[in-house]
């Protein structure tokens, strides 16, 4: 099955006894794309006539099922000053709510409780999260000195069926689910001159010039089986380089002039990337509430030689 196959299946699940033209409404796709896709589904013995789904689906339903997240939460978050001379970014107070806390109830929603957090700076004030929720904890000691793409170097065992996560990422409407059809990676509508990818008619993520604008690169993945033995490979690899100390996970993903994952398109109302300050206030304007009265920044390092 392509793409568009997994996601009217996905709909069919969730939605059962919709007809072709309601189907295309939820979808976004055209009338004629629902019923060819509705065709194949159906002729290689994934729904019956009725459109109920069949046992050769609920396999691939349990096959794809979802069981672990894994959340970045190491680094500085250099932009938020002065904010961040106070706690990490995913300990920021949003609409009432820890970004982080909102992120774990958003996974426990859809079953997923298996969840690792990968912390760094100011690790102490995380560590409340493993009694208050049973979460795991994993200290990146060189989060001073390298990106994000270390802090999933040290939890590669995990990747497979896996969430991967941003820990400033605030989303209004819940962005994992307890049926995932396929491997993805999330991008929104906005237009972004810092990303380098943009998405095709295919959902694939391509990549671009540099004077092109792609979609907004949101750091939310979902990762098979599959594509997480390939992509573990690669991390293993880039983490032994040390040119790619200052890299993000991303980097992992690409393959030529694209991701090797497809891209999950999400409204830029839904999701939002805290990464200064303004932005919070533009979320909450109640953000003031963090007393932000820090003069000096005085990062803690751990002092742990890295490799």
């Amino acid at each position: 099955m392509n793409v568009i196959d997994y996601d009217i299946l996905k709909i069919i699940i969730e939605k059962p006894f919709l007809n072709q033209r309601k189907l295309a409404a939820d979808s976004g796709f055209s009338l004629g794309t629902v019923n060819q896709s509705v065709k194949r589904l159906y002729q290689n013995g994934y729904i019956n006539y009725d459109k109920s789904i069949t046992s050769k689906a609920l396999q691939e339903i349990n096959k794809n099922k979802p069981h672990k997240a894994i959340i970045l939460a190491a680094g500085y978050g250099m932009r938020m000053i002065p904010i961040n001379t106070l706690c990490p970014k995913g300990l920021l107070m949003v609409k009432g709510e820890l970004l982080i806390e909102r992120i774990i109830r958003q996974l426990h929603e859809v079953n997923v409780r298996d969840i690792t957090i990968v912390v760094g700076f100011m690790k102490e004030k995380f560590e409340y999260l493993i009694d208050e929720y049973g979460v795991k904890l994993v200290v990146n000691p060189c989060y001073s000195t390298k990106n994000n793409i270390y802090s999933l170097s040290l939890v590669k065992e995990d990747i497979s069926n896996a969430y991967i996560i941003p820990s400033d990422i605030w989303c209004k409407k819940n962005p994992f689910n307890d049926v995932e059809m396929y491997s993805w990676y999330m991008i929104s509508d906005t237009k972004d001159y810092e990303s380098n990818v943009r998405i095709n008619r295919k959902n694939e993520l391509v990549t671009i010039s540099n004077l092109d604008a792609g979609n907004k690169m949101i750091g939310i993945a979902y990762l098979l089986e599959k594509e997480a033995s390939l992509l573990k490979n690669n991390l293993i690899k880039m983490t032994e380089d040390k040119l790619n100390d200052n890299e993000f996970w991303e980097k992992i993903l690409y393959r030529q002039n694209k991701m090797v994952i497809p891209g999950k398109l999400i409204s830029r109302e839904n999701v939002i990337e805290i990464n200064t300050y303004e932005q919070l206030r533009e979320l909450d304007e109640n953000a003031n509430q963090l007393n932000v009265k820090a003069d000096v920044i005085c990062p803690i390092v751990d002092g742990v030689a890295c490799p």
